[in-house]
């Protein structure tokens, strides 16, 4: 081993960076095709990972001292031997969950992989519900939540807990509530929520992509509709961070310490495998457009995952963050040290660049209230100041950050693998949500402009509110009179997302 291979071993020791939460993705395979799915999932890879191989990483991972295997896809149980390799996540002593979007082609199947859930030790099957009826089969294809609540009764019924798996967009936004009494109704332990991001086939309807605004209705309904109980609600890493809403949402990991967001762990405490070997800190961290993936560190084939984790140089947008990366509103933010710009995944997806993160609650909630302060005059900006200093979550003046918690019992959709998993607030505290009324999720969600137009038919823009707080501006309008402009935030360099606009960068 030469000086720097040996450095870099010993600064990860040093640091216990361990995968302990992995997200695989076993195949691409996937017998529907959802309008939101990131991996832009339906075929196969060429060359997936035999049985034999993925019995080999299952020891490789359990070696490196990994706690929590969510097995994904793709949909996973198209493969014959999910429940193999599951079982030997078990038998070695680790946590086995795996997620499936539950659409089995008849109830002899669904009865048939409950039986198999519970032969292979999962501690949890998370099933994928994205609206009522007309909403979820709108996403996920006709016939497709039938199917899905008939496997989520299976699996209640044969004793493995079940998480309900909702991605937000604005198709599912309006039902949020109908949602949540869909997965009490059908008995499931937990409803996890992530944003929906334009990347994979997300890509081909941006227009279904909430806008960082719906953030300040969304973030606070979620604490609020959790504080009301009957089943426990969660949320992924793209949803966020700080504020008092975040107290509520992040709560006690599944050790039972209390912890708050403390950046992205991809590389660093979580990990994530192709069906075909490759290794990523995070699977949602995507390929560049012409194909090639700068965030795969390596192959298992190539490889061992222990050569792969300690390699000089691998993960390094993580391992070699220093906040005078951040750029934007995030340089600015007192929880940049902690935070890091959010979870890569999505400033990638949403901006192409990894710096910083447009999609975060406390800074929209920030840029939103300075508007508002800006307008009423001096007293109120430092009111707001602060207001917002008194509701920020936890401090980024801890002593450096304790690794995060994972959730046994919580899982992650295949259409969005990688969010890793982190805890809460830093004592375990309750908040008040915010007095502001969130956006009803009812479907009666109040607009802030009323979109008035003029004799011709021309939308009036006098009358809208681009920065009002809270409430949701109907598209056509926004795009009329709030839209911004279209290349800023572009990064005509960088190497991953979306290719950039040719007119933004001539």
């Amino acid at each position: 081993m030469n000086e720097r291979s040996d450095l870099a071993r010993r600064r990860v020791e040093e640091r216990d960076w361990k995968p302990r939460n992995c997200v695989w993705e076993l195949t691409l395979g996937c017998n529907l095709r959802c309008l939101h799915c990131g991996s832009r999932a339906g075929k196969v890879r060429p060359s997936e990972l035999s049985t034999e191989e993925c019995l080999d990483v299952v020891d490789q991972l359990a070696r490196l001292g990994c706690e929590l295997i969510t097995l994904s896809g793709g949909e996973p149980t198209l493969r014959r031997d999910w429940d193999v390799i599951a079982r030997a996540i078990a038998d070695r002593g680790l946590y086995a969950n795996l997620v499936t979007n539950g659409a089995f082609p008849s109830d002899r199947a669904a009865h048939a992989f409950a039986q198999r859930a519970i032969d292979a030790g999962l501690c949890n099957v998370g099933v994928s519900i994205d609206g009522p009826r007309p909403v979820h089969d709108r996403v996920r294809g006709v016939g497709a939540f039938a199917r899905s609540i008939a496997a989520i009764e299976y699996l209640v019924d044969a004793g493995i807990p079940v998480t309900i798996l909702t991605t937000v967009s604005r198709l599912t936004l309006p039902h949020l509530r109908e949602i949540r009494q869909i997965a009490i109704d059908a008995r499931a332990r937990q409803w996890r929520l992530q944003l929906a991001k334009p990347m994979g086939a997300m890509e081909d309807h941006r227009d279904f992509v909430i806008a960082p605004t719906e953030l300040l209705g969304l973030v606070p309904l979620l604490a609020r509709l959790k504080k009301d109980g009957g089943i426990d609600l969660r949320v992924g890493d793209s949803i966020g961070y700080y504020g008092a809403p975040d107290k509520v949402l992040r709560g006690r990991g599944w050790r039972g310490r209390a912890e708050c967001w403390q950046g992205c762990q991809a590389g660093m405490q979580a990990i994530g495998i192709e069906a075909d070997g490759g290794v990523k800190g995070c699977l949602s961290l995507q390929a560049r457009w012409d194909g090639r993936d700068p965030f795969v560190e390596g192959n298992v084939r190539e490889s061992t995952l222990d050569e792969i984790w300690h390699r000089p140089g691998v993960f390094a947008f993580n391992r070699d963050f220093t906040t005078d990366a951040l750029t934007g509103g995030c340089a600015a933010c007192k929880h940049g040290s902690m935070c890091r710009g959010g979870a890569r995944c999505v400033s990638a997806a949403f901006q192409g660049l990894l710096t910083e993160n447009e999609y975060c609650f406390y800074r929209v909630q920030n840029e939103q209230a300075g508007h508002q302060a800006a307008r009423a005059g001096g007293a109120a900006v430092a009111a707001a100041v602060l207001a917002l200093s008194l509701t920020s979550g936890c401090s980024s003046r801890h002593s450096p950050p304790r690794r995060p918690g994972t959730d046994a019992a919580v899982t992650m959709d295949a259409s969005s693998t990688g969010d890793a998993m982190v805890g809460q607030d830093a004592n375990g505290a309750d908040a008040t949500v915010d007095a502001q009324e969130p956006v009803d999720a009812s479907g009666d969600a109040t607009v802030v402009a009323d979109g008035s137009t003029q004799p011709d038919g021309a939308v009036d823009c006098s009358a809208v509110c681009c920065e009002c707080e809270y409430g949701i501006i109907p598209p056509e309008i926004w795009d009329t009179c709030c839209a911004p402009d279209p290349c800023a935030g572009v990064c005509c360099e960088c190497d991953y997302g979306a290719p950039p606009p040719p007119e933004c960068c001539p």
